[in-house]
């Protein structure tokens, strides 16, 4: 499960990861960061957060399943470093942006839009993990769309939309 759920990327400010002793941001793309197949430059809302992390020393850096070219072009287009075909849920390449960020897992939120990957990644690599609603949550490829409704069904049961996890309901 995720230790917190937001509506949007945007959401992680400087002063919220302040508040949670955190120092960094690790980044899914696709439905993360921006809609699938969108190409740069980023949307002046993403451009903004980015400045604003700058702004006040934050690292951020981008680890995504998605093939190396287009990580490549968006990392490029964000000044971060990215890592692409990353294997998550393994925790390897968010454990590798977390020490090119100089900083310990435990310091860094890691941000995604899927349970199933960005989430347990996160967990495994020791990071904040953090749930975004996806930007487009009826895309995806055929076999994200169909963990989607498993998704949902553990996060309604589980982690209740207000961020606070909860026993499971029925005694159990």
């Amino acid at each position: 499960m995720p230790r917190e759920r937001l509506g949007r990327v945007e959401e992680i400010t400087p002063a919220w990861l302040a508040e949670r002793g955190l120092r960094g941001v690790i980044a899914d793309l696709d439905n993360t960061l921006v809609p699938y197949g969108v190409e740069p430059p980023p949307p002046p809302d993403l451009a903004a957060w980015k400045r604003a992390l700058d702004e006040a020393g934050v690292g951020l850096a981008i680890v995504s399943n998605a093939r190396p070219g287009r990580t490549r072009r968006w990392s490029a287009a964000l000044g971060v470093r990215g890592r692409a075909l990353a294997g998550k849920p393994l925790p390897f390449a968010i454990r590798a942006a977390a020490r090119e960020l100089g900083l310990p897992p435990e310091q860094v939120a890691v941000v995604g839009d899927q349970l199933f990957t960005d989430v347990l990644g996160a967990n495994l690599a020791g990071g904040y993990a953090v749930l975004v609603e996806p930007i487009e949550p009826g895309r995806g490829l055929p076999h994200t769309r169909w963990v989607r409704g498993l998704e949902r069904r553990l996060l309604e049961r589980y982690f209740p939309k207000t961020g606070v996890p909860g026993p499971p309901s029925g005694g159990g």
